[in-house]
């Protein structure tokens, strides 16, 4: 028997409503079979990732989540998990503690340690472990790169860095270019970059600077990631996760007691301006944890009948 669900709209790794990422949140959707939240992810809007709040019914996990988008289920997203804890400000479904809450997520990538800072059983800051990384050993063409960039190979080498492939939660080519302008003039070629990623068996592509728009951040970025339906997205958790490592593999930069702390940016360039914290732990050879951090605010509350 149909019945109403409450839902809630949440533009994520923002404080801007409307900005950064936009994504559903379906709460308490544990009677949904796997079926019925791909027909609701597919009938919402096809470019926001719908998050799906379930009860963990195990000692291991105090909450799970599922995670959707236009056309699929997808293992992970970091953006749709930060707001899906802002969406359960107010709900009594978690029991939040002052100052700080830690809960134990689940989700197919396996249990996650989630820190939330809470404040008058509101959450003001999600901060959540990610995969330790890994290093795709692999020789890219950079004339590949450039033609589905739509940039040149001297564009492409210009900024003396490598590139790379790495993961956190799903593997991303990570291309550094010299300047914010560089960034602008990307003309990408989707089909040839699907099938680029495709044959590689990676997922994304992330373009970076390190010219900035802020002073205090580390690094600009845009991800494409038409491999998984999603020509750009105007953020990704994940995928800045494996650039901070990227940052800490080729000492760019300092660490303080084996810890940073950067800031990266997204979504400028498409009036949707995100921020994603990333803190990473490390010794000289070997990179120990992972984590993002952002907020999330709410800009639609109301109910959807199930299907």
């Amino acid at each position: 028997m149909a019945k109403w669900l409450k839902i809630k709209r949440m533009s994520a790794f923002t404080s801007i409503p409307y900005a950064g990422n936009s994504v559903w949140v379906i709460l308490e959707a544990h009677e949904l079979s796997d079926a019925e939240m791909k027909r609701l992810a597919s009938t919402l809007d096809p470019g926001a990732d719908v998050a799906f709040v379930l009860a963990d019914n195990t000692n291991e996990a105090d909450i799970a989540l599922k995670f959707y988008n236009g056309t699929s289920e997808i293992n992970f997203s970091g953006h749709a998990a930060v707001a899906a804890y802002y969406a359960l400000s107010g709900e009594d479904i978690l029991s939040f503690k002052e100052p700080e809450t830690k809960i134990r997520q689940r989700t197919k990538v396996g249990i996650q340690t989630v820190k939330l800072r809470t404040q008058e059983n509101k959450v003001t800051r999600v901060t959540m472990s990610l995969s330790k990384p890994n290093f795709m050993d692999i020789d890219i063409n950079p004339l590949h790169v450039a033609r589905f960039l739509g940039l040149t190979v001297n564009e492409i080498l210009s900024s003396g860095l490598p590139l790379e492939v790495i993961s956190t939660g799903f593997f991303d080519l990570i291309v550094p270019l010299k300047s914010l302008n560089d960034i602008r003039n990307i003309n990408p070629n989707f089909s040839l970059m699907d099938s680029f990623c495709t044959r590689l068996g990676i997922q994304g592509v992330v373009t970076f600077s390190r010219e900035v728009f802020d002073t205090a951040d580390i690094a600009f970025m845009r991800h494409f990631a038409p491999a998984l339906g999603i020509n750009e997205e105007p953020l990704s958790g994940a995928a800045a996760g494996s650039l901070g490592c990227y940052f800490i593999r080729h000492q760019l930069v300092k660490t303080i007691d084996n810890f940073v702390r950067m800031v990266i940016e997204q979504g400028d360039l498409q009036h949707k301006s995100a921020r994603v914290y990333v803190h990473i732990e490390s010794t000289h050879d070997q990179i120990l944890r992972v984590k993002v951090g952002g907020n999330s605010v709410l800009t639609f509350s109301g109910y959807i009948l199930t299907p």
